[in-house]
């Protein structure tokens, strides 16, 4: 039975759902934008979970776990409360702000066209040359990788220990352990792919081909990410929703009650390599199973509230960059901190990852201060780079492919809330060289539009 005090928590989370989702509703009927993509995922972590828990906690009493919560806090009975609503309050309201302070620039002055080289006496489109490269390299890459752990079964062995904690046993020092870093280079091929518009020629197709496997079996198979795959097939999504100028709402409303059975088939998929598919006749726990994937951010938003630590100031903007954009000798002194301090509150160690999300992550640095801040960011960051877009796009219809890969790091940031896995993001950091090299900036002319 409902308490009062639930009652009024159910209602109030309720309201800011329906407001939520009437506003995407409204903004994406000629597409998605980066802006409703970001509240599209923010209301699933912070709004759906929120009122999945107090549902199950009050009318159906369903096992419904806490993704990763490995150490018990026997002092929490539930983790939601008006604290936690009225964080997510001000975070999305200096959100809408930010989105109202960002205004359109002058990016209509500049117009990207490709380069090309001559090789032979021919000419060749160096956004080709560099796809090429990347799709043989990343290919090549698979099996080098592999070879390090003396043959592909072990290798995946491998991948799944580091993903269970228990990757020590698997520690090996080879020369070329390093070529994985190289794998998911696949999706930059698939991207130019797009970007190549008009020169389907065989070699370009072979690119194509060789990137597909790629990202599939490293997905799919070798390292078994379900945040990759979840990108890679939003990225898919996306492509057509802007291609074509639609919502697809129907089409990801089908695709949600699809993934109430599939990530949960695909978790046990990852853990034991096969696929148990729940059954259809217990639809409620299907999709709390479901909910699981995306259930941490409120919980470590919890615990920012809840548990005694020290703030650490926005360290990871820059210690994000080791590794990133500067040597890992550098800035030794400096830590990841806020990952390593929400993964304690699950783990109670350091040797694992669980992000804090977006809320989450401004709290750990500066409390309400820090939510501000990185609300007003996140929401003018967003709303000028999706008037980039929407400019850019409108005079070439093939950077859309990179509109929509934009977007999956949207919901990378929501989900996450750490630069180094968004901002500082390996793959983001060579596509913008790629698009440096690849192509060159022309004046247009604000009469004629060329």
């Amino acid at each position: 039975m409902f308490k009062f005090d639930i009652f009024i928590l159910f209602l109030l989370y309720l309201s800011l759902l329906i407001y939520i989702f009437r506003y995407i509703f409204d903004s994406v009927r000629y597409g998605w934008n980066m802006v409703a993509v970001f509240l599209a995922f923010w209301m699933v972590e912070y709004l759906i979970v929120p009122l999945s828990m107090i549902l199950n906690d009050s009318i159906f009493f369903l096992d419904y776990k806490l993704l990763d919560l490995y150490v018990e806090h026997f002092d929490i009975d539930r983790y939601y409360n008006l604290y936690t609503f009225f964080t997510i309050s001000i975070f999305i309201s200096i959100f809408f702000l930010g989105v109202n302070l960002a205004k359109a620039g002058d990016e209509k002055r500049f117009a990207l066209k490709e380069r090309r080289i001559t090789i032979l006496s021919q000419e060749i489109n160096i956004l080709f040359l560099i796809g090429l490269f990347l799709a043989v390299l990343s290919f090549a890459s698979v099996f080098i990788y592999a070879s390090q752990f003396g043959g592909m079964e072990r290798a995946i062995e491998a991948a799944d220990a580091v993903r269970s904690g228990h990757g020590d046993e698997y520690w090996i020092s080879k020369q070329f352990i390093f070529v994985y870093r190289f794998i998911p280079f696949s999706i930059l091929s698939i991207i130019i792919f797009f970007l190549l518009k008009g020169e389907k020629s065989f070699w370009v197709w072979v690119m194509f081909l060789l990137a597909l496997w790629t990202a599939l079996f490293s997905r799919f198979v070798l390292f078994k990410s379900k945040q990759a795959i979840i990108e890679l097939l939003l990225l898919y999504m996306f492509y057509l929703s802007l291609k074509n100028r639609k919502s697809y709402l129907f089409h990801f409303g089908v695709f949600f009650l699809i993934a109430v059975f599939l990530i949960p088939a695909l978790e046990s998929y990852l853990d034991t390599g096969k696929f148990a598919i729940p059954e259809a006749s217990n639809i409620v726990q299907a999709i709390f199973n479901m909910l699981t994937f995306f259930n941490f951010d409120q919980t470590s938003l919890f615990f920012t509230l809840h548990e005694n630590y020290d703030f650490v100031y926005f360290e990871g903007v820059i210690s994000g960059l080791r590794g990133k954009l500067i040597p890992m000798s550098w800035l030794t002194s400096m830590d990841n901190n806020t990952i390593f301090t929400n993964t304690y509150f699950f783990y109670n160690l350091r040797e694992a990852i669980v992000p804090p999300g977006v809320v989450a992550f401004g709290y750990y640095n500066f409390g309400a201060v820090g939510v501000v801040l990185v609300a007003l960011f996140s929401g003018y960051l967003i709303k000028k780079v999706d008037y980039f877009f929407i400019n850019a796009t409108s005079y070439e219809p093939k950077f859309i492919i990179l509109y929509a890969f934009a977007m999956t790091k949207v919901f990378t940031w929501v989900r996450t809330g750490i630069p180094k896995f968004t901002f500082y993001d390996t793959i983001l950091i060579v596509l913008y060289l790629i698009i440096s090299i690849g192509y060159r900036r022309e004046r247009i002319d604000v009469t004629t539009g060329y």
